[in-house]
This record gives structure tokens, C-alpha cells and sequence, in this order.
């Protein structure tokens, strides 16, 4: 009789028992991918399934490629990764344009560079945001637009100084706290400026203090220096066309041994 039983339970297992090739994957997920339902059509005789990618879009993937891990995506990651791997330095996006890649990434685990724009500001952009257009400037043109500020604005030597005006007064939003510096992994301060399109490297500093004073001497040298610089010609300009005109403004810079050597018009 036990053995009887015994035979009988086995029986009912091998026979509730699903066929090979036949699991349900409905619900589960395989990288970015969760199976939705079981597709009607066939691959290559392959059983497949259609699936909803984190991007929104649907995709038919055979059983055989989710499970071995084949196929993850609906094919927008490797788009992300290649664009993440794209060399953008000194590309031109809108009034931006692409320094460098820093070392951290955003929320979604994509590359973000350092951008500078046309204005003189730098910001920090998502490369999707780049490369799609979604973003165009610092934030200036929309501000400009918003205000209808852009036509009694002062552009020479592509510098906007109403704009480095600005940039003195605001912090951007980043790790560190004060605008060019950047917090690094090391634990550092790395100092940056950009002054007509030309990117200067200050150094890296240990303490907060000591980054913060290299950014404003810098600033004071290239930005108020510049804008001060631009108003006294202006000035003098506008009391003396004839001079004006035998003596256009310029305001080079240099970077010598770590120290700025500015030339200028004579007033």
C-alpha cells in the first residue's frame, strides 16, 4: 500500500510538472526589461516576449536572450553608453561649449560636462542635455529672453560684460558650494576660470579657503579687471571718437609662471 501511495504521489508531481520551455516570465525582469505578456509571433522558432523597457518603449525579445542576458534593454542603453563615451571637447551646443567630463555623474548614472558659455559663465550639463539640445546656455538666454535684456547688452571680444558683471555676484549649484571649484574625489578643490574662451587651470587646494581666494583673485584680475577696464575706455570713447578710433580696446591675457599678466589699452 505505501508503495502504492508513493507511486501515485510521484505520478501526480510528474504530471503537474511544466513542460520545458514553457515558464511563464510574465512580470519578471531582466536588466531594464519586464516582460509584459507572451508574444504571439516567433523568432527564428524561438519563443519570445514582449517587454517594457525603463525608457518607456516596448520591445519583442526572444525567452533564450533575456534569460542568458543577451538583451537588457530595448537597445537605449547601449545608445546611452556610447553617447556617455562621446568626445565633446570643444563642440559647440547652443551658447555652450563642452571643456571636459568631470568625475561624477548625475542621478541617472550618465556623464556630465563642464560647459562655458558664450555669457562667460561655466555650468555643469547632463551629456544627454547637450547633444539632444535640451540645454543651450547657462541659463542666460532664457533670462534674457524672459527680460528682453539681450539687445542692451555690451558683447567684444566674444565677452558679454554685463554678463561677467553677474557672474560675480552668483554661486552655482555644485558639490563645493563656490563657483569654480569642484570638489574632487581625492577630497580637493580644484580652481577653475574661463575668461574669453580660454579655460585656466588654478591648482588644486586642500582648503576650502585657500581655493575660494585663488577663484576671486582670479575673478578680480580677469572679469572686474576687464569690466572696469571696458567701462574706462568706453568713457573716454564716447569724449573722444578720433582717439577711439586710432585706438581700438584690448585686454590680453596671459598665464606666466602661475600669475596673470594682463595688457590693455592706454587710456
Amino acid at each position: 500500500m505505501a508503495r502504492n501511495g508513493t507511486a501515485n504521489r510521484l505520478s501526480e508531481t510528474v504530471t503537474t510538472e511544466k513542460p520545458r520551455g514553457k515558464e511563464d516570465l510574465t512580470g519578471q525582469v531582466f536588466g531594464e526589461l519586464t516582460v509584459l505578456r507572451r508574444a504571439e509571433e516567433k523568432k527564428n522558432n524561438h519563443l519570445c516576449w514582449v517587454c517594457r523597457c525603463i525608457c518607456g518603449k516596448e520591445c519583442v525579445v526572444a525567452a533564450s536572450r533575456l534569460k542568458n542576458g543577451h538583451t537588457k534593454s530595448c537597445g537605449c542603453a547601449r545608445r546611452r553608453t556610447a553617447a556617455n563615451r562621446r568626445d565633446l571637447t570643444g563642440q559647440r551646443f547652443g551658447r555652450l561649449t563642452a571643456l571636459y567630463p568631470l568625475e561624477e555623474k548625475d542621478a541617472s548614472g550618465k556623464v556630465v560636462w563642464r560647459c562655458r558659455c558664450d555669457c562667460g559663465n561655466e555650468t555643469v550639463v547632463a551629456v544627454g542635455s547637450l547633444v539632444r539640445g535640451l540645454t543651450k546656455s547657462c541659463g542666460c538666454l532664457r533670462q534674457e529672453v524672459s527680460s528682453g535684456m539681450h539687445d542692451h547688452m555690451h558683447y567684444r571680444d566674444d565677452t558679454c560684460v554685463e554678463m561677467l558683471e553677474r557672474a560675480q555676484r552668483s554661486y552655482t549649484e555644485n558639490k563645493s558650494g563656490f563657483r569654480g571649484l569642484f570638489l574632487t574625489k581625492d577630497g580637493l578643490y580644484r580652481a577653475t576660470i574661463t575668461f574669453r574662451k580660454v579655460h585656466y587651470h588654478l591648482g588644486y587646494f586642500r582648503d576650502f579657503d585657500d581655493a575660494v581666494k585663488a577663484r576671486l583673485n582670479a575673478e578680480q584680475q580677469l572679469h572686474a579687471g576687464y569690466v572696469e577696464a571696458y567701462r574706462q575706455y568706453q568713457e573716454k570713447a564716447e569724449q573722444n571718437p578720433a582717439w577711439a578710433e586710432e585706438n581700438p580696446f584690448y585686454y590680453n591675457v596671459r598665464l606666466v609662471n602661475g600669475e596673470f599678466s594682463v595688457s590693455k589699452t592706454r587710456l
